[in-house]
């Protein structure tokens, strides 16, 4: 109340409730726009499916040897009619991610080969236990708000490795889950075990707590399989995410400017098949949008060129008032040291202060290629910082505090006052697993890094008991691998 009484007597007054981080000029994304018009008109898209390039051809674009060359009122249309916000529940159907404006959101990624052994260190491959145990983590730490697989069980069957990563998460994590597909047939099964743990088809679509991670093929490539399960997903009310994932310097180009359009092309033009296929259809759009490290082909994951991307790709979503997806909290370190800390904070900071919608591959090491379960303890602590800073400073009466400082006047202190002991839980942020103690007392305690008190946080938290569904939905789900 006592903002608003300093409104009431200083004229013209305003306030910043969090700090803003603005990329672009509103001149610089009409150009971004404008580009990228030029590129679907000009260049325009291969589409390898027959309905999707039917679709395109009835809706007046030139077509000719599997080539939509689509006008820019085509596009605008789309942006137009595609919903601005997209509620997400969790698997209880509770209200869980409202994906609109500047509500960020944070998981893990999918499908790493690898992992560090949770024991011994060693790096081996992944196994189906290491997405139970992330799926049990992401469930228990409270600034991750969706789950996506964080590992390629290679002790499941090849053909049905999808299926065991989607399983292992909706039996132990009631969190949102996005999830992968190898195919239509079994995307259309891993849609029928999340129904189960609706309770239906009905209330699944009614209440949606599973969204498909779908691409294009950079450069301007909607693929057959890639269009099939966005149209399943359509069918069965399902919202997708469909965002190509480039590589800067090999896939599109070097430049950010052109990374940025030559994305945006293959998100819109996905878009707008999406659209023509059934208008009002939830489709998020954005990224991933990592250079190539030209001395040795690697993907930067972590790197501040990546971070920019995709800064610039959820500002210009938010110009087209349409969800995004966007990565951070990932590194290219192959363990976690202080380069994985850096890369990973650094890039979520930057999406929480630009206001990124689903933020992913929290936890990633070595480049996307390895998971480490304590490395995703650390990252809730990340998060939990960026956020801290994204909720900014409050300015108000009470806050400034001057009557306290009046009070207490020069030579005194603050430590037995009101106004501290009112304050200091939300005026000082605290971590979970940072060491805070003076050096005596952190040997006395063991002399533990970051990386220990984590690993014993973890730990811990396995033990706990799990979120699962009835015996009955367990069941139905186990049947259907």
């Amino acid at each position: 109340m006592e903002v608003f009484k300093i409104a009431e007597y200083r004229s013209n007054y305003s306030q910043q409730l969090s700090p803003r981080l603005k990329w672009f000029s509103e001149s610089q994304l009409e150009e971004i726009h404008s580009s990228t018009i030029d590129v679907l008109e000009r260049a325009g898209v291969r589409v390898d499916h027959d309905e999707a390039l039917k679709l395109l051809k009835d809706a007046g674009c030139i077509v000719k040897d599997r080539v939509a060359k689509i006008p820019g009122w085509l596009i605008e249309e789309a942006i137009r009619i595609a919903p601005s916000k997209i509620n997400i529940y969790s698997r209880e159907g509770k209200p869980a991610m409202s994906l609109e404006a500047n509500n960020t959101y944070y998981g893990t990624g999918s499908d790493l080969p690898f992992h560090l052994d949770f024991e011994t260190g060693v790096r081996r491959g992944a196994v189906k236990q290491d997405v139970v145990n992330a799926a049990k983590l992401i469930e228990k730490l409270p600034n991750y708000d969706f789950s996506m697989s964080y590992g390629i069980p290679r002790d499941a069957e090849t053909k049905k490795g999808d299926l065991h990563q989607f399983a292992a998460q909706v039996l132990h994590c009631a969190k949102p889950i996005i999830f992968t597909s190898f195919n239509e047939d079994n995307l259309k099964t891993i849609i029928d075990m999340a129904a189960a743990a609706a309770g239906s088809h009905e209330k699944l679509r009614e209440r949606p707590f599973l969204i498909l991670y779908d691409e294009p093929i950079s450069p301007l490539i909607h693929t057959r399989e890639g269009m099939a399960k966005m149209f399943t997903c359509i069918e069965y009310g399902v919202p997708v995410i469909y965002t190509p994932g480039v590589v800067a310097g090999g896939t599109c180009p070097v430049t950010k400017a052109g990374t940025i359009v030559q994305m945006n092309a293959e998100s819109l033009s996905g878009l707008l098949i999406a659209q023509l296929k059934k208008k009002g259809s939830q489709v998020i759009i954005g990224g991933g949008a990592t250079p190539m490290e030209m001395n040795t082909t690697a993907t930067l994951y972590g790197s501040p060129d990546a971070a920019m991307n995709y800064c610039a790709m959820t500002e210009l979503s938010q110009y087209y008032r349409i969800p995004n997806f966007t990565e951070a909290g990932c590194s290219n370190a192959p363990v976690p040291d202080a380069q994985a800390g850096m890369e990973a904070s650094i890039g979520l900071l930057l999406n929480q202060l630009c206001g990124a919608n689903l933020v992913h591959d929290v936890g990633y090491l070595d480049g996307g290629k390895t998971g480490s379960l304590p490395f995703l303890v650390m990252c809730d602590d990340f998060i939990s910082a960026a956020r801290y800073i994204g909720a900014g400073t409050a300015v108000n009466k009470d806050t400034i505090g001057t009557d306290t400082i009046e009070a207490v006047g020069p030579s005194g202190h603050y430590l037995g006052e009101e106004h501290t002991m009112k304050h200091f839980r939300s005026e000082i942020w605290s971590p979970t697993v940072f060491n805070r103690t003076m050096y005596e007392t952190w040997e006395k305690l063991g002399s533990k890094d970051i990386f220990e008190l984590a690993r014993e946080k973890a730990a811990a938290l396995l033990k706990e008991e799990v979120n699962s569904p009835d015996k009955a939905v367990v069941e139905i789900i186990n049947s259907l691998l």
